[in-house]
C-alpha cells in the first residue's frame, strides 16, 4: 500500500532529455514522460486507452504524443485529439496526466488527485546545484519493499555495524546517543551526538578523534535530509543537549535521498551526498564513499526482503532505537487509511483540460 497525495522523484532532471520518452513505473504504475517544446515536463499513463499499448513506444509530435499501435494521439493533458480514419473522438479516449514539476535538481510527481497538488508541500531537497554544498547525484536501483528502506533511513544506530569499513568503522555502540525523535510537519526529525571515535571516511579529511552531531528530517513519502558536524573531541559533553553548540564545526557534510517505491517489491532511490562546498576538492571523494556505503545497505536490505517473502507471517521485535521507525510508520499508516476512506479516482478529460488551462 502506498501513500498517493504526495510527491515523489521519477528521476533527476538530467534524466529527462528533450526529445526523447522515458518510461518509468511508479507505484505499480507505468508512465512516460517527456520535455515540451518550453522545456517543462509531460507526465501522461503509459497505456493506450485503445488496446493498451505503451505510449513510451510512441512518437513525440512538437507537444503531444502519438501512439505508435494505431495512431491515436494525445496532447499533453491527457486528451485524444485525434484517430486516423475517425473523425469523431469519444469522451473515453483519454489518458490520465500526472502534475509534474521540477524543483531542487529533480523531478517530482504527484500521484494522487490532482486537485491537491500543492508544490509548496515538496521537501527542501537541496539538490546538486545548491552553492553550499558540493554534491554529486546518483540512483539505486533495489529489489526490496519502499519500507525497508525507509526503516534504514530512519535508524543510524546501524552505521557502526554494517557500515563499519565506509561511514565510521570506529565508533563503538556505547559512543552513538540514544537519538531525540521530534514530530514535524509532514515526517519526523532525529537528532544524536555520535562521541569521540576517529574519522576514517575519507582519509583527506580525517580529523583524528571527533564527536558527530547528526541531524536528519525524514518526510513522507520517503525523502531523507540529513546534515552531519564533525567536532572536537569532548564536544557532545560540553552541549548534551545538542543546542546552541558553541563550537566551530572542523567539516561539514549533507546527504538528500529520495525512496521511490515503483511496485509492491522493487524501489528506487535517489541520492546526492557532499562536503560543504569549501571543501569541494573532495567531492569525487565524497560520491564514491557514498556509494560503497549505499551499496552496503542495499545488500542487507534485499538479503533482509528475502528473508521476509520466505516467512511472511513472522513479526520483528521491536527494541529502543526503534522509535523513529515507529513514530513514521504510524503516520504513513495514518494518511494511508485517510486516502482510503475518501480515494480519488482519474479524471475525465475535462478535468486535464481544467489543469492546462
Amino acid at each position: 500500500m502506498f501513500v498517493r497525495n504526495c510527491w515523489y522523484v521519477p528521476g533527476w532532471s538530467r534524466d529527462f532529455a528533450k526529445d526523447s520518452l522515458t518510461a518509468v513505473t511508479i507505484l505499480n504504475e507505468p508512465i512516460v514522460i517527456y520535455r515540451k517544446s518550453d522545456g517543462g515536463l509531460v507526465a501522461l499513463q503509459d497505456r493506450c486507452c485503445h488496446r493498451f499499448a505503451p505510449l513510451s513506444l510512441g512518437r513525440l509530435e512538437g507537444e503531444d504524443l502519438r501512439c505508435m499501435y494505431h495512431g491515436l494521439k494525445f496532447a499533453p493533458s491527457g486528451k485524444c485529439i485525434e484517430i486516423p480514419g475517425q473523425p469523431k473522438i469519444p469522451p473515453q479516449a483519454w489518458v490520465r496526466g500526472y502534475p509534474i514539476v521540477e524543483k531542487h535538481s529533480c523531478a517530482w510527481i504527484w500521484m494522487g488527485d490532482p486537485a491537491l497538488a500543492d508544490e509548496t508541500l515538496i521537501p527542501d531537497f537541496v539538490g546538486v546545484d545548491d552553492p553550499q554544498w558540493a554534491m554529486t547525484s546518483g540512483r539505486m536501483d533495489y529489489s526490496a519493499n519502499y519500507m525497508l528502506i525507509n526503516d534504514n533511513l530512519l535508524d543510524l544506530s546501524h552505521i557502526a555495524f554494517l557500515h563499519r569499513k565506509s561511514l565510521g568503522a570506529t565508533f563503538s555502540p556505547e559512543g552513538v546517543s540514544r537519538p531525540t525523535v521530534t514530530k514535524v510537519p509532514g515526517g519526523v526529525r532525529i537528532q544524536n551526538w555520535i562521541n569521540s571515535g576517529p574519522s576514517q571516511m575519507v582519509p583527506s579529511i580525517s580529523k583524528g578523534r571527533v564527536d558527530i552531531f547528526q541531524t536528519y528530517d525524514f518526510m513522507i513519502p520517503g525523502v531523507f535530509l540529513l546534515r552531519a558536524d564533525m567536532y572536537p573531541e569532548g564536544t557532545a559533553k560540553m552541549f548534551p543537549d545538542r543546542e546552541a553548540i558553541g563550537i566551530e564545526p572542523l567539516h561539514c557534510q549533507f546527504t538528500c535521498q529520495a525512496v521511490t517505491p515503483l511496485t509492491d517489491d522493487r524501489t528506487c532511490y535517489f541520492f546526492a551526498y557532499g562536503p560543504w562546498a569549501k571543501e569541494r576538492q573532495f567531492i569525487d571523494a565524497f560520491y564514491q564513499l557514498g556509494l560503497k556505503a549505499f551499496n552496503e545497505d542495499r545488500v542487507m536490505i534485499e538479503a533482509q526482503q528475502k528473508n521476509i517473502n520466505l516467512s511472511p507471517a513472522y513479526r520483528m521485535m521491536t527494541i529502543a532505537i526503534d522509535s523513529g521507525i515507529a513514530q513514521f510508520r504510524r503516520m504513513i499508516d495514518d494518511v494511508i487509511r485517510s486516502e482510503s476512506n475518501g480515494a480519488a479516482v482519474p479524471q475525465p478529460p475535462a478535468t486535464h483540460e481544467a489543469m492546462e488551462a
